[in-house]
């Protein structure tokens, strides 16, 4: 995913009502959105779909109400 750009940042405050004070402001927003992206793109597993889903809570400890 490419880094957005300032004005792509701008656009999207906009749009939920938002808008920054000055240049420094826009730059340090879009600075903090595109490492947060590019964090969020290096958590992904490659064979996610291949694994099994294991269970939260064990029977008889996490899992009962008592």
């Amino acid at each position: 995913m490419p880094d957005l750009t300032p004005e792509e940042v701008r656009t999207q405050l906009s749009a939920i009502g938002l808008t920054p004070v000055d240049q420094e402001d826009l730059d340090e927003i879009t600075y903090r959105i595109n490492a947060v992206n590019e964090a969020v793109l290096a958590l992904e597993h490659p064979d996610e779909d291949a694994q099994e889903p294991r269970m939260v809570f064990w029977l008889n400890e996490e899992g009962s109400n008592e």
